[in-house]
């Protein structure tokens, strides 16, 4: 459900848990009833504030209603690619989430400025409702990874949706905006210790440029479905009823690769995907064709697979803000599956030690 922003969206946590200002944004689900009690169980800080918050009606004042409000707050002036990132998001719980069959958090209000990129989300509280968030340092298991893949495969075989929706835009056009993350500045992030024990040529910043713009040619090639964009194993939670996807706001079109690719490669250690990658891409396959989509053909896939893997390693190449463990272990081993899957030499490059 949306709302028009009659009252100013917040800028700070300050704002984001005034009483009026709640009643007023939670009056949808509380049929107009004030508040009687509000609890702050948590706030987490990172690219966007998550403020996990226990509320009590005045219409019902023995339950315990949990929400989880998820906005761009206490940040600089000017944060305008900020407010853009998560207007996408808010967009995409107004206007895909509905029509998908995939397990993604409730999110019964969104209110949001277009004008201001500006938008606040208030979403079930998973956490409180029993399931908990992925973690980069707990690998799933082989089991847990075709359970999550069956997800991507349901948002994958909801490509339709493309043709209503042209705010969605191509997923790697923005990486070859090299103005962005200048190489001399991508060199000094590759050799800061990421990489461990990657070979020299993978950890090279003009081979990596020259792997994404050979990427994203191939990339838009084939079939163009719906992306998560950002398939990594902290974007996952678990519940009773199995794995959910959340955080989309790099909600983009493209090549499945792109998501399947990143998602098993930051997921598993290296040494099991490199055991168990190709049965994984072909139930990946096998799902999206029970959910009503149009896999490749295996080999073609396979293919696809390997010239996908840079746009993850990139990813977490550009990443600055995570705990160094988190980035080490995704980077490592995306950085990995390039290397066995000889995914530069694929895309027309030559690796070089």
């Amino acid at each position: 459900m949306s709302k028009q922003p009659q009252q100013r969206i917040p800028d700070t946590l300050v704002q984001a848990t005034d009483r009026d200002w709640l009643n007023w944004a939670l009056a949808p689900v509380s049929g107009n009833s004030p508040l009687v009690s509000m609890e702050l169980a948590e706030t987490v800080k990172g690219v966007a504030s998550k403020v996990r918050l226990a509320v009590r009606f005045e219409n019902d004042p023995e339950r315990v209603h949990h929400f989880c409000l998820k906005a761009f707050l206490d940040m600089p002036e000017g944060s305008e690619s900020a407010g853009k990132t998560a207007l996408r998001e808010a967009d995409f719980y107004q206007k895909i989430a509905p029509q998908l069959a995939v397990r993604v958090p409730a999110c019964p209000v969104v209110i949001s400025d277009h004008e201001r990129f500006k938008c606040i989300m208030v979403m079930e509280d998973i956490i409180a409702n029993g399931g908990r968030f992925c973690d980069a340092l707990q690998p799933f298991t082989v089991e847990q990874v075709r359970a999550s893949l069956e997800q991507v495969a349901r948002l994958h075989a909801a490509s339709h949706l493309l043709a209503d929706n042209p705010w969605i835009d191509t997923g790697t056009d923005w990486m070859k905006r090299v103005e962005m993350f200048p190489q001399d500045w991508l060199q000094g992030q590759l050799r800061d210790g990421r990489g461990g024990d990657l070979p020299g040529y993978v950890l090279d910043a003009e081979s990596l440029i020259g792997a994404v713009a050979a990427m994203t040619a191939h990339s838009g090639v084939g079939r163009q479905t719906l992306l998560h964009g950002d398939c990594h194993i902290a974007n996952f939670y678990m519940t009773a009823a199995g794995p959910g996807l959340a955080d989309w706001q790099l909600i983009r079109r493209g090549s499945w690769a792109i998501d399947v690719a990143y998602h098993i490669n930051s997921v598993l250690p290296p040494q099991i995907a490199e055991r168990e990658e190709r049965s994984l891409v072909q139930h990946y396959l096998e799902a999206v064709g029970r959910h009503g989509g149009q896999p490749p053909d295996s080999d073609t896939a396979w293919e696809d697979y390997c010239r996908a893997l840079p746009y993850g390693f990139y990813l977490w190449a550009i990443t600055q803000f995570v705990e160094r463990s988190r980035i080490h272990r995704n980077f490592q081993g995306l950085g990995a599956a390039i290397v066995r899957n000889n995914s530069y030499d694929r895309l027309g490059l030559r690796g070089k030690a």
